[in-house]
């Protein structure tokens, strides 16, 4: 009786054990894990901008770049950066408070750089601030360019960051652009003679001095020689940028960017805005066209430029506006008109430029519009072409989406509410551009391509469109991608999530043994010219609902941040893409708060500036993952040294430990219930 009884339990267990066991291998992670191959230390990070001087609707914006790429000659890969040149981070500041009369609020932009010979030998250095700029009211909108299409003559297109902002002048608001050319670093004038003066190191020069005067100090020379205060020192950077008098400082390498400031007509609200090379897009609230396109004047060599005796980069800092200067003559295109003025389009409608080589200045304008009808969410996107500049408009919609909402959102959870109104990750990347939309959990691409038949001369524009969902592996419960970049070459796209979990895409399907990069051979070279197309209109050329094909994105790579201390919040409801819009609620368990990634890039390396034992195949450039936090913290992914975790039951045990407290409650109860009947 007694080894029946022991049988009995003993199998209890077991089954309790394999159940386990099962549960842990479907559950496994069946994507390779990115290698982690640099994380900075935390002596090294930056500091937080006081919360205090911050304007209450103030967003932070974030951009990694490199500073300068080699040269496209043949000895190296396309878009390959230079490490002897380093990293730009740029950080922007929407709403900075400001002791300067009539102007409470001001746009704040940080430049930094980092040196990445780290790369090759581990030797990480600090962030260098470069300089440090105030607009002269709020920024409304901000787009970096970093398209570099390539040109006739084998050069790219320069990267440039335009940053809208409003003044309010008596009873209207005049709206600016102000176009940093991030090719164009250059020394700053006035520098060498500012340090004679101050004294180097000038920003070490205040360490003897009180609090009081070290302040004063620092404004003083911030104000006079524009040199920047010890931006680790909270209290007086602060306070010397939030300075009535102050308008730009540079660091102590004396280098500023080109910039270049332009009017837009009219006192209207703007609603979208974005640069694609010297055009630039944008649409007004109660407008009477869809949107506006502006043709930016530039010189010879490329560079903008304000008008003949134009605004220069230091008047444009110290803020000489309206009529001390002449606006240059723009080239306007107006969009489609619209049967009634132009109303507030929602977070989930956009608009982003397509590259286009139809004759007579054709422009192609990829639009998404998201809205709200009754108890139903709309969202759908298409795309407007001109067959003759400014005169005809052909609207063309490719796909449309109805979700339920039920009336006045009632139906939607607080974190449901939030996809809704937040806005889609876009990015463009030479001749293709990506879109992340929140609330339907869709990554759409669309890639500009040229084809024309066998024998014939006639080329047509195509614009392929491809959406792709996303397969929803997350073990954080946080699916929502916060941060979104795609590589150059448009073959790559990462995600990061509010977690942090990094997520890695590519084109095409092949065998997991094949590198990550030959993906690339399915798709156009990004060092290709665009032909110039002689068809009037551009074709689309998209899937039915289902359909896959290779320019579909496939997950390739993820990555987890370690494990951590877990809480169990309970929340309102849980998103998964099969089912956006519940209306259930669950338990889930949810990580410590932890710095968010910011911003994410790509970035080329060439094999012979890493060192001899690392080694491209084909003569391909090494492509990394770049993931920066608003601290610093910079967290570099190898995207060919990936592996597989062999670990499936204990992560499934730390996950699940909830299900797994359970489950052996229960067993231990039905062994406790068989020692009974002895």
């Amino acid at each position: 009786m007694s080894y029946r009884l022991r049988t009995r339990q003993g199998v209890l267990v077991a089954v309790g054990v394999l159940y386990v066991m099962v549960l842990a291998w479907f559950n496994r992670q069946p994507i390779p894990t990115a290698t982690l191959v640099h994380e900075t230390d935390s002596n090294m990070r930056l500091r937080a901008t006081s919360s205090e001087r911050l304007g209450t609707a103030n967003r932070d914006m974030h951009w990694l770049e490199p500073v300068q790429y080699l040269d496209d000659n043949g000895t190296h890969a396309a878009s390959v950066l230079d490490i002897d040149a380093g990293l730009l981070y740029i950080r922007l500041h929407t709403e900075y408070r400001t002791t300067r009369p009539n102007e409470p609020l001001g746009g704040l932009l940080k430049v930094y750089r980092k040196n990445l010979r780290f790369a090759a030998n581990g030797d990480e250095t600090a962030w260098e601030l470069l300089f440090v700029e105030r607009l002269p009211g709020p920024v409304r909108r901000a787009h970096l360019d970093r398209t570099r299409l390539r040109n006739e003559d084998g050069t790219y297109a320069p990267r440039n960051l335009a940053v809208l902002y409003y003044m309010p002048r008596n009873e209207t608001i005049a709206y600016r652009v102000r176009v940093y050319e991030l090719e164009a670093l250059q020394p700053a004038t006035g520098f060498e003679a500012a340090v004679a003066s101050a004294g180097a190191p000038w920003w070490k020069r205040a360490a003897g001095l009180g609090a009081a005067e070290a302040a004063v100090h620092a404004q003083h020379l911030a104000n006079r020689d524009h040199l920047c205060p010890d931006d680790a020192d909270d209290d007086v950077a602060d306070s010397v940028y939030a300075g009535h008098r102050f308008r730009h400082c540079v660091g102590s390498a004396g280098l500023t960017m080109r910039t270049t400031d332009f009017a837009l007509a009219g006192a209207l609200e703007v609603l979208e805005f974005s640069l694609r090379g010297r055009t630039l897009l944008y649409s007004r609230l109660n407008d009477v066209v869809r949107f506006r396109m502006l043709e930016l004047p530039a010189a010879l060599n490329g560079s903008l430029v304000s008008s003949d005796a134009g605004i220069s980069s230091d008047m444009a800092r110290d803020g000489l506006q309206g009529s001390a200067y002449t606006q240059p003559d723009m080239v306007q295109t107006r969009g489609p008109g619209v049967t009634e003025l132009l109303r507030d389009i929602g977070s989930q409608s956009f608009l982003a430029q397509l590259q286009s080589t139809r004759p007579g200045g054709g422009v192609d304008v990829f639009q998404a519009h998201g809205g709200t009808t009754g108890d139903t969410f709309f969202f759908s996107f298409s795309l407007l072409q001109n067959t003759t500049l400014a005169r005809k408009w052909v609207h063309e919609d490719i796909k449309r989406y109805r979700l339920p909402v039920h009336q006045q959102f009632s139906g939607l959870s607080r974190d449901e509410l939030r996809l809704v109104n937040d806005a889609p990750l876009v990015d463009q990347a030479g001749l293709t551009s990506v879109f992340y939309f929140k609330a339907t959990d869709i990554i759409v691409a669309v890639d500009t391509q040229w084809f024309r038949d066998h024998g014939s001369a006639d080329v047509t524009q195509l614009q392929r469109v491809r959406e792709s969902r996303p397969p929803y592996i997350s073990t954080l419960n946080s699916p929502v991608a916060v941060n979104m970049t795609l590589d150059d070459s448009g073959t790559l796209l990462a995600l990061s999530t509010v977690d942090d979990e990094l997520f890695v895409f590519a084109r095409a399907r092949v065998s997991s043994t094949r590198r990550i990069l030959d993906y690339r051979r399915y798709f156009v070279d990004a060092t290709l010219r665009p032909w110039t197309a002689t068809d009037p209109a551009s074709s689309v050329d998209a899937l039915d609902e289902g359909d896959a094909d290779a320019f579909n994105w496939q997950l390739v790579l993820t990555w987890q941040p370690p494990a951590q201390m877990p809480t169990v919040p309970w929340e309102d409801s849980f998103i998964a893409p099969d089912s956006p819009f519940p209306a259930t609620q669950r338990l889930i368990v949810r990580a410590l708060p932890q710095p968010t990634t910011a911003c994410l890039r790509f970035l080329r390396f060439d094999s012979a500036q890493l060192g001899e034992s690392t080694h491209a195949a084909g003569g391909e450039a090494i492509v990394r993952v770049a993931a920066l936090s608003a601290t610093g913290r910079l967290r570099i992914w190898d995207l060919d040294s990936h592996k597989q975790d062999p670990h499936v039951l204990w992560p499934f045990m730390t996950e699940h430990w909830g299900l797994l407290f359970i489950l052996a409650a229960v067993v231990a109860c039905c062994v406790y219930n068989e020692r009974r009947w002895t």
